[in-house]
């Protein structure tokens, strides 16, 4: 039997502009991502014989074929034109439906966790797999602060992007990326594009910081802005719902700007509330 443990990190969107919608029903986009020091834990062990376990501990979350780590077991043997048992643990950690992305990293996780036992693929092979299930996928192969186009598929490393601090906060409702989309309103002209080197320029002077989901979001639960009026009555100046929600994060460049604040929040029993730093790369705990 051949085990690997690894850390499954959630992502923050600092940038997310939607500039259309398609005729396949995705939408396009433009967005910064970076993945953060919230971890789900994630083990593989592959031995011989066939079939897909997962058990679960932590956060409830589902176990059935809607599970992405699931879905990612499945399609990683089926590309590879084996017949493994893989078992698959989660400690689930990250929020679900808090727009961190915690579901695509599992995915990402035992795509990258089973090539490092079984190598059957290249990473360019793995970024294929990672697009059919799900727009934040992609992302989650490279694990690091990239520029994001297309539906989610076209990934763009931005190498030197600055690691920056944030303090996250998830209000506990949980919100549905598809109800979300649904609840958005595009404008009849289309916003324009944003050249990636332009924006990551911006980022070292300030927090040019956009989401074009938010007001979707905020309009199926409002209760998100008076979470961001909690993180600007203690003086974070840039605030931003992640993705599309419901989680809301604000972004500093020193440790102990967010360290200050968390500080203050964290005993609250209205809410969940991280300390993360932006990262780079996988992290793995055991092989």
């Amino acid at each position: 039997m051949s085990f690997v443990k690894l850390l499954s990190p959630a992502k923050v969107n600092l940038f997310l502009r939607i500039l259309r919608k398609r005729p396949d029903g995705y939408h396009d986009l433009q967005s910064l991502v970076q993945p953060v020091s919230l971890f789900d834990e994630i083990s593989l062990s592959v031995e011989s014989g066939e079939g897909v376990r997962l058990s679960s501990s932590g956060r409830e979350m589902s176990s059935g074929s809607d599970n992405l780590a699931v879905a990612a077991c499945r399609l990683y043997l089926e590309a590879a034109s084996t017949r493994k048992k893989i078992s698959v643990g989660v400690k689930k950690n990250i929020p679900l439906g808090a727009g961190l992305g915690g579901g695509s990293s599992n995915a990402a996780a035992v795509l990258v966790g089973l090539n490092k036992i079984l190598r059957n693929f290249a990473d360019r092979d793995l970024l294929r797999m990672a697009a059919s299930l799900g727009a934040d996928v992609p992302f989650f192969i490279r694990c690091t602060s990239s520029f994001v186009e297309g539906a989610g598929e076209k990934v763009t490393v931005l190498s030197d992007f600055p690691l920056l601090h944030y303090v996250i906060l998830f209000p506990g409702k949980s919100l549905s990326t598809g109800e979300v989309y649904d609840k958005l309103e595009l404008p009849e002209q289309p916003p324009e594009g944003v050249d990636p080197a332009f924006l990551v320029e911006r980022f070292r002077d300030g927090f040019p910081l956009e989401n074009g989901l938010e007001d979707a979001a905020c309009g199926i639960l409002p209760d998100i802005l008076s979470f961001k009026e909690i993180f600007r009555s203690l003086g974070a100046s840039f605030v931003l719902v992640s993705g599309s929600g419901s989680s809301v994060f604000s972004v500093f460049r020193e440790r102990g700007e967010a360290e200050e604040i968390y500080e203050y929040l964290r005993t609250s029993s209205e809410f969940d509330v991280f300390l993360a730093q932006g990262i780079s790369g996988w992290h793995f705990l055991a092989d």
